[in-house]
């Protein structure tokens, strides 16, 4: 027999307005839009000005419009744990699991081009895929292993949206490839290499037996061919592997330069193809010289942490390019000891390059396995 729900309580956890200033903390520019933004900022622009009275459903609500708004962020709010196991509690009636599910499903239609930057777009129809379909991939999962028994038809429609998604990120990957797009490519590959990861370690958390019928169709889907998805998923997973994991870590000495938060134009892109990035840097309104080059001295420091990558190094010409003055200006702004990295040295070398030969080169290199 269910339990009813008569005294609904928050769970242990990051409290509604606390978690709130986290995603003013990290980006300021969402809640301060005038402009009519995605479903989950405006959640959020509602339970900052104290509009929003929740239970238990709700907060699950409010810990995902959490994580969309600042998952691509330089600082993204710690509610992983909870969105993906601690709030799908056994004990809650099937009336609150089954309100979380419909949050779950609508979060895969929210747009979130105002809050990432780290996507490729499929040349032949446009439809787009992030990162962010991965956080969805591993809630989706969690409500799946929280439901599979309890509600059946409910898991049933989870699983099959999982699929769909699935087969919608190998299409665009397969779009990428048939235009031979080198550069999309690997951006794809890397988007999905992380959103099937995110769906392994879920079903691996929830401890879905091997012979459940979502796990044998969709579980490390990108470590081995599979008679569900061909060998896309495994070829986008090893092309990423090879070439772009190092490039796509966590970047956590751009935490530092608190200036990046200021404005949704500065979050990074899929590196190493951060030229672009470097040079919007150099030039963005926003930012004043000196902030510039705290930006500059973090890239120095994380290309010191990831031998053998090329991104920091990318954002780094496109910064000397268009700063003014170049590289002798901006020197002003370092600490000595990071300009004479900068001027001089293995960091200099990959500077120098030309972006057109960079990312031709580095493409063909990568793509020489396709």
């Amino acid at each position: 027999m269910e339990t009813l729900d008569l005294q609904p309580q928050l769970p242990k956890g990051i409290a509604p307005k606390l978690l709130v200033a986290q995603v003013r903390n990290t980006a300021p520019f969402l809640l301060d839009s005038a402009e009519k933004e995605a479903p989950f900022v405006e959640f959020l622009k509602a339970a900052e000005q104290g509009s929003e009275e929740f239970d238990h459903a709700s907060y699950f609500r409010l810990c995902v419009s959490a994580h969309w708004a600042t998952v691509a962020t330089f600082v993204p709010t710690d509610v992983d744990v909870h969105i993906r196991q601690k709030l799908w509690q056994g004990g809650l009636p099937n009336t609150t699991l089954l309100k979380m599910v419909e949050t779950t499903l609508e979060s895969l239609t929210w747009p979130v081009e105002g809050v990432t930057t780290r996507w490729v777009r499929s040349p032949a129809t446009g439809e787009l895929v992030c990162g962010h379909q991965g956080e969805w991939f591993s809630i989706a999962v969690a409500a799946y292993g929280a439901l599979k028994r309890r509600e059946p038809q409910a898991a049933g429609e989870l699983a099959e949206a999982i699929l769909r998604e699935m087969h919608r990120e190998a299409q665009i990957y397969e779009d990428c490839k048939k235009a031979r797009d080198k550069i999309a490519l690997l951006k794809a590959a890397t988007v999905l290499a992380h959103n099937l990861g995110d769906l392994d370690r879920v079903m691996d958390a929830w401890n879905i037996s091997d012979d459940d019928p979502l796990k044998t169709r969709a579980y490390k889907a990108g470590h081995q061919p599979s008679a569900l998805f061909g060998s896309t998923l495994f070829e986008a997973g090893e092309v990423n592997k090879q070439w772009m994991a190092i490039e796509n870590h966590r970047h956590y000495q751009l935490r530092a330069p608190r200036a990046l938060r200021r404005n949704r134009d500065l979050l990074l892109p899929i590196s190493p193809f951060l030229d672009q990035w470097g040079s919007l840097i150099a030039r963005h309104p926003s930012l004043k010289p000196e902030e510039v080059g705290e930006v500059a001295e973090a890239l120095i420091i994380g290309w010191e942490k990831t031998p053998g990558s090329f991104g920091y190094p990318r954002a780094l010409r496109g910064i000397e390019e268009n700063f003014p003055g170049g590289q002798r200006a901006l020197l002003d702004y370092l600490p000595a000891s990071k300009g004479r990295i900068l001027k001089a040295g293995p960091l200099r070398s990959l500077c120098i390059i030309p972006r057109e030969r960079f990312e031709k080169q580095f493409a063909q290199g990568a793509l020489h396995q396709v």
